[in-house]
């Protein structure tokens, strides 16, 4: 089944118009385009998928209007190994940490959607594995019934291939500018849901958040992916999702980081060199510094820079910024402190 391609909406799609099919009543594209909430032109996809991939002996019927199998056919069932159906609970128990947020209601009904291909019986004793495991996710950036509702916009436009019309807050410049985008790819990093795709006025690929495009909307103007482009090769200089020129960067730790330091590969471009007193370097290519920056920041005085020199000048304003503001809240503080002590 994985080489087949839908995803799992994808497939839930075939699965009820076989369902439709099978029941004998003829549903035609517009029927199911209605009953699916989807497009006309998904629907036609998916009885192509259906008759091409899955060897379905569909057949129109011009005088009843509608769709029918001249012959038996059923979907083959998808089987699960225990360690794949183990993965699909625990994926629902950590989905369900949604419950009581906007979003308990799309999961619920995705993970309705993942039951449908379950078999009627796994012989695996999840209970006690559910009861063992926790997860703790980042908070969702930005309102979040706001994001659901551009997060679903974006899935059915990048599934339509449909480009959107956006107005996009741009940080930086703390500016709105309208966008025309051809949607390619979503990703989520820490708790912020991104879009990946095609920036018709700046002529280029570009990414966006979906917590800052207002006022989305898919248009009726079609377009298509370059087959060139790959969302890894997109990213390939990035940390996580801050892109620029890729740039070498020399990273110190001390002794006490070194063991989580060497638990993780953090960008394949990485090198890593064993220094005295047990300290380690790692060597780099990243573009977008920001993220790097931040990330080196969070380790206090366990990690530091050592090239380039502006990046490491950067930190020491911020780190001197930080202590001036420590030190004034300490000045304001100090007398009722010493009163206290007296």
């Amino acid at each position: 089944m994985d080489a087949v391609g839908p995803n799992l909406a994808g497939f839930w799609r075939l699965y009820e118009i076989h369902r439709l099919i099978s029941q004998g009543t003829y549903p035609n594209c517009p029927a199911l385009a209605e009953k699916l909430e989807t497009s006309l032109r998904t629907v036609e996809r998916d009885i192509e998928r259906l008759r091409d991939l899955f060897g379905a002996p569909i057949e129109y019927d011009r005088a009843r209007k509608g769709y029918h199998y001249t012959g038996p056919f059923e979907l083959p069932p998808m089987k699960l190994r225990e360690g794949e159906a183990i993965a699909i609970f625990l994926g629902q128990k950590l989905l369900m940490q949604c419950k009581g947020t906007p979003f308990e209601e799309f999961v619920s009904q995705a993970m309705a959607k993942i039951r449908v291909f379950l078999p009627q019986s796994i012989e695996v004793n999840v209970e006690k594995m559910l009861g063992a495991v926790s997860f703790h996710t980042e908070p969702l950036r930005g309102e979040e019934m706001e994001v659901a509702e551009r997060y679903q916009t974006l899935t059915a436009a990048i599934e339509e291939q449909k480009s959107v019309t956006t107005e996009y807050f741009t940080a930086s410049r703390q500016t709105v500018s309208k966008r025309k985008i051809d949607p390619y790819h979503l990703r989520l990093v820490e708790g912020a849901w991104y879009c990946i795709g095609y920036c018709h006025e700046r002529k280029e690929v570009r990414t966006f958040a979906l917590d800052r495009m207002m006022n989305l909307e898919m248009t009726d103007d079609s377009f298509e992916m370059p087959g060139t482009f790959s969302v890894d090769e997109y990213l390939e200089s990035s940390w996580t999702i801050e892109r620029g020129e890729p740039r070498k960067v020399v990273i110190e730790f001390d002794r006490s980081e070194v063991p989580y330091i060497r638990g993780k590969r953090w960008h394949k471009s990485q090198v890593l060199e064993e220094l005295p007193k047990g300290n380690l370097r790692m060597t780099l290519n990243i573009g977008g510094l920001g993220e790097v920056m931040r990330w080196v920041m969070s380790l206090g005085s366990h990690a530091w820079i050592v090239e380039p020199d502006d990046l490491r000048a950067k930190i020491v304003l911020e780190l001197n910024a930080a202590l001036e503001k420590y030190q004034s809240v300490g000045d304001m503080r100090r007398p009722a402190q010493l009163a206290l002590f007296e």
